[in-house]
Formats: C-alpha cells, structure tokens, sequence
C-alpha cells in the first residue's frame, strides 16, 4: 500500500501527514544539492552557449549522509539507472515495524544532455571532418564507378548483358555463388585506392578525438513527483514510501492489499514514529550539512 492513503480514518490521516512532512523535508534539504548553477559549454556549430547544471556526485553524498543517519534500516545502497538521456538515482530502505514492512524510496530522475567543452580544438576537428568527408564523398564516386564497370563487363563475360531488371533480380538471387563473386570484384576496387581507406581511419580518429571534448549537462526541476510522474519521464524528486502487512514470519511473505483500518493505534503511533526517523535524518543533514559536505 503506497501513501499516501486518503481513507477517510485516524489511523490514516496521521500515517499521511508522516508522509507529507517526510517528503516536504527531503524536498528542501535536498535542493541545496541539486542546485543548478550556469555553465558555459560549446554546441555543433561552435558557438558558445549557457545552460544550467547541477553535480549528481553532490547527490550521491547527500544519500551517503542521510543512509548514515538512518540506524535500524536494512538498505540496498545507492543505485544508478539511466537509459539514452534519463537518468535516476536513488536508495531504497526497509524495515519491520510488528507485523508490518515499511519501503522507502527516495530518488531524483533528471535529464543528462550532451555538449561540447568550451575549446577551439572542437572547432578545428570539425572543420578537418568537413574535408575528410568532401574528399571522401568524390573518392567513393570514384570508386563506385568502377565497381560498375567491373559488375557490367563480369554479365556482359556469361551472358546477362542484355536481361532486363527483373531476369537479372532473379538469377541473382538464383545464384549465390555468382552474387559473392560480384560482390568481391567490385570490393577488390577499394584496394585500388588505399586513400580512401586512410581517410576512414582519420575519420575515426578525429570522431574519437571530438568524443573526448564532450560533456553532460545534468537538468533537474527542484519539485516532488510521484512514481507515476517519474514512469512518465518527468524530472524531479521522488519520494516513495509504502506499507506491506507479513503474512508469515517464516517465510516473510507480504501482502501489499490490506484493510487500512485494521491497523491498530499502537502500529501506527509505531509506523509514524519510523516515518519521522526519515524526517529527523534530513534535519541533521540540514544541521551538519557543512561539516560533512552532505
């Protein structure tokens, strides 16, 4: 069962209003480390650009710290995923409270963007590209020419000269081993022309060149969303905390679906009192925040 709950009892008014106070509290001690300050990096056509940024590396401390602060919490650590230009950190915690389990996540999901460092070598890289590739371009007309000419004067030598396209298609695909000779023939010109293949291998040196005066631009928007906003995309702070009844202590087997109004009082004074372990791990880190560069 994730919080908040919104039924309509005691019991869950008191766990939300935990949950609200916990996440209202990770939000803002939390900002002074995904604080976006403006940087100046370099885009394609070598102009110089100003976007804002912040350093996940300040983030992971931050987790470091409040994973410190927690006592009686079972963690996984800090964990990364990202896919071509979202990324997510975050750490997730567990602990039994009676005959209940408590799961907390506490992440931020954030977008990385690629540009180039501000250097004028990026500028001349590109412009010895832009002459590789023209060179390039007419060496391989050159070359495909030829290779036509090859292909032609090897149908013409066993009687295709003269088929029209489809006949052709079909005695192709008919024979193999003829396509793997023509195919050959016409690769052999490349051979010819050990130019062309210098300028690949330039081409791939500079690319990697180019490659190393790259960066990532990290964008966050300082604001809670919820787990559903986070499937959508959506950068920001999440904070996700649920509750899962044990069925059986042996097995550990948990059930997630639960009559909310069954928790005792006693569970949830318990229950609130773990949620404001949260609360009062983010108020050290505010306190200590220098001291330990959280």
């Amino acid at each position: 069962m994730k919080f908040p709950i919104s039924e309509e009892n005691n019991s869950a008014r008191e766990i939300d209003a935990a949950f609200d106070a916990v996440r209202e509290k990770y939000l803002s001690s939390l900002n002074p480390a995904i604080k976006m300050t403006m940087n100046n990096v370099m885009i394609g056509n070598g102009s110089i650009a100003q976007v804002d940024t912040f350093e996940p590396e300040k983030v992971v401390n931050f987790y470091e710290c409040f994973t410190n602060f927690l006592d009686g919490w079972k963690t996984t650590g800090i964990s990364r995923f990202k896919t071509a230009d979202l990324h997510r950190l975050y750490c997730q915690f567990s602990k039994e409270i009676r005959g209940y389990t408590l799961l907390g996540y506490f992440g931020i999901q954030y977008h990385a963007l690629p540009y180039f460092k501000v250097d004028m070598q990026v500028i001349d890289l590109q412009k010895q590209l832009n002459l590789i590739t023209n060179d390039a371009g007419m060496a391989f007309t050159t070359i495909a020419a030829k290779g036509d000419q090859i292909i032609r004067g090897e149908l013409e030598k066993i009687g295709y000269r003269n088929m029209n396209i489809e006949e052709l298609l079909v005695k192709l695909m008919e024979d193999k081993e003829l396509v793997d000779s023509l195919d050959k023939k016409a690769s052999a010109v490349e051979n010819e022309f050990p130019r062309f293949q210098e300028m690949f291998k330039r081409r791939d040196k500079l690319l990697s060149e180019l490659s190393n005066l790259m960066i990532e631009v990290y964008q966050i928007l300082p604001e809670s969303i919820d787990h559903n906003k986070m499937a959508q995309g959506e950068e920001g702070v999440v904070t996700d905390i649920s509750i899962e009844k044990i069925k059986s202590q042996k097995t550990k087997e948990t059930d997630s679906f639960f009559n909310v109004n069954r928790i005792s009082r006693e569970d949830t004074k318990l229950i609130v009192a773990a949620l404001f372990e949260f609360e009062n791990a983010f108020i050290q880190i505010e306190s200590s925040r220098r001291k330990l560069n959280c």
